[in-house]
């Protein structure tokens, strides 16, 4: 299973500093424009939403940072394909049973695709 998004750690860490609930940094992004609620705020934190480019000026408007500021750093050393795999991957945890793990793969729901 594969992460849907790169930049929702950086949104969480961004609210954080700020002492933003989700509930204020969608009341905030929706007084930019955009129809947007709180459970899209947690799924794109949560990387379970693709993030749209134009969603992505938004979050550079609401928090006034560069672009940049919304991706994880990276080692300008290691070739760009292989971060980007380790950091779109989703491992299960280690103690979970083959098992255990195939059964959350069938019984989870994909979420629904924001549109807006």
């Amino acid at each position: 299973m594969k992460y849907l998004n790169m930049v929702g750690p950086q949104v969480r860490r961004l609210r954080y500093a700020r002492g933003w609930s989700q509930n204020v940094l969608a009341a905030k992004l929706q007084l930019l424009g955009w129809d947007i609620e709180r459970v899209h705020v947690a799924k794109t934190e949560s990387r379970l939403v693709h993030v749209d480019d134009y969603e992505l000026l938004y979050f550079t408007k609401v928090f006034n940072v560069g672009l940049d500021d919304l991706f994880p750093k990276i080692d300008p050393a290691r070739r760009l394909d292989e971060v980007v795999t380790e950091l779109m991957r989703r491992n299960p945890p280690v103690e979970a049973s083959p098992k255990k793990v195939t059964a959350l793969a069938t019984t989870a729901r994909l979420p629904r695709r924001w549109s807006g």
